[in-house]
């Protein structure tokens, strides 16, 4: 049984307050907050404390009237939040209390809006909905089961919006922390960094179907326990980036492309970081721990630390994983129908250690083809797992790379190149194949060669410092 951590988040106060529906009182009372509180307010900042007749999301829309900044202040919590507020363009939200919402309640930010938390600044179940330019989210907690994200960045409009910056944010207790619906819009030059993200129901951040952003970072996070325990399909992921439809031309304008993954810490989780049909990226920095089949059981995703599915030219560098499935990167698949297969890809510095780990867990699971295509292994620390490779990529370059199975779980080393037979055998390269091997060595427990090869029939084959032989080579 997995011990869950305790929030260290300041909870809300329990409120008693009724809730006044503003569709019926708004429309027949005229204002009541006092002439010279709205006339002192002018441009600047005010306390929401003073527009607050019974009614806080009248209270809100009242004060972003009155002023530029309206602040929340510390020990205050305005609850029953239950539609949207509508932040004017260019206008700032600062809280050192907590919002609280019920049902559908939601801030709408506009261009040039901000959300600024300070010391102990809290939302729950409250929906922040991003929907323009220069908008910023910053210091923040954010938890509750209410809502299915707790930020949310899409909307129907089509329209580009830019310099996004989410920062400093924790996220808990809840389903999604961060969901983007890019099919209609598109977000151009993006950070999302130094966020928090533990005991979730669905992805911490999740860029789906983002076919028109560009100059996305997301870095410096740490993800903790996401476990989808409620039964819905596809939820439990750390950070998911997907494209549209699979195609094996990998066209820009179905693909999710040009961001950076980096400088990740997760544990306790099903899978870590997942990509589909993605291509120019960088995933780099992650430190992995406890990354297995138990987290999310019934979603079914593939348990792996990196899952990478029909993907095109991108990087994965530095990659520490410890008592964990290590990564999966394979074919862009519909309904059985295998439509992609990865090309164009490098993978640098990779450990994984699983000698102690109680589970059996995928390893190295890595497939690659087409007919102009390069996959480049370098520097890679494998331990009580096996590095797997299938189908057959134009040019593979293979060095440095040390792999130790036990041989009771199977070879350390798998090259599975021959698909002539099989139906994915029409990703296999033909003209001009290269397989370059170097400083590359597979054992069992013992230090005996561990090593299973079905067939070489690479036109160009070059090797240095193997501890096993290749098979005869095949025309």
């Amino acid at each position: 049984m997995r011990k869950r951590l305790q929030s260290r988040s300041h909870p809300f106060s329990s409120s008693r307050r009724k809730l006044l529906w503003a569709s019926s009182v708004l429309a027949a009372v005229p204002s009541v907050i006092p002439r010279a509180v709205m006339a002192a307010a002018g441009k600047g900042e005010v306390n929401i404390q003073q527009f607050y007749q019974g009614d806080w999301l009248a209270a809100f829309r009242q004060a972003f009237s009155a002023a530029d900044t309206v602040y929340v202040p510390a020990g205050l919590v305005c609850d029953s939040i239950n539609t949207s507020v509508f932040m004017p363009a260019g206008s700032t939200l600062r809280v050192a209390g907590g919002i609280k919402g019920s049902r559908k309640g939601r801030f709408v930010m506009q261009d040039g809006c901000k959300i600024l938390g300070e010391k102990g600044g809290r939302f729950n179940n409250i929906t922040l909905d991003v929907r323009g330019s220069d908008c910023t989210i910053k210091g923040i907690d954010m938890s509750g089961f209410i809502p299915v994200t707790q930020i949310y960045i899409g909307g129907k409009e089509k329209r580009t919006m830019r310099n996004l910056v989410i920062d400093d944010i924790t996220v808990h207790d809840a389903n999604y922390g961060i969901l983007r619906q890019g099919f209609h819009n598109s977000m151009e030059n993006v950070k999302i960094t130094h966020g928090r993200f533990s005991h979730l129901q669905g992805d911490a951040i999740e860029w789906n179907v983002a076919i028109n952003d560009r100059d996305l970072l997301i870095s410096d996070h740490v993800i903790d326990n996401i476990d989808c325990t409620n039964g819905k399909i596809n939820w439990g992921i750390g950070i998911g980036l997907s494209g549209s439809t699979y195609n094996n031309d990998y066209p820009e304008n179905q693909s999710v492309k040009n961001f950076v993954v980096a400088n990740i810490t997760g544990s306790n989780c099903r899978q870590l970081v997942h990509v589909e049909n993605g291509k120019h990226f960088i995933i780099r920095n992650v430190t992995a721990r406890n990354i297995n089949h138990t987290f999310s059981k019934n979603a079914g995703i593939d348990n792996a630390t990196v899952a990478i599915y029909g993907c095109d030219n991108f990087v994965i560098d530095n990659i520490d994983m410890v008592n964990s499935a290590g990564f999966l990167i394979g074919y862009g698949v519909i309904k059985s129908r295998y439509l992609s297969i990865p090309q164009n890809f490098r993978l640098n510095d990779i450990t994984l250690d699983n000698t102690r780990m109680q589970y059996k867990a995928r390893g190295m699971q890595i497939t690659s083809g087409n007919a102009s295509s390069f996959v480049s292994l370098t520097n890679m620390t494998l331990k009580g797992t096996t590095l797997e490779l299938n189908n057959k990529p134009q040019h593979l370059f293979i060095r440095n790379v040390n792999v130790m199975q036990r041989a009771s779980a199977g070879p350390a080393l798998k090259l599975r190149f021959d698909f002539r037979k099989d139906v994915r055998g029409r990703f296999m390269a033909k003209e001009d194949t290269l397989l370059s091997l170097a400083n590359v060595h597979a054992v069992n427990e013992k230090g005996q060669s561990s090593v299973d090869i079905d067939r070489v029939d690479h036109q160009h084959v070059n090797t240095s410092n193997l501890n096993f032989a290749l098979p005869s080579l095949r025309k």
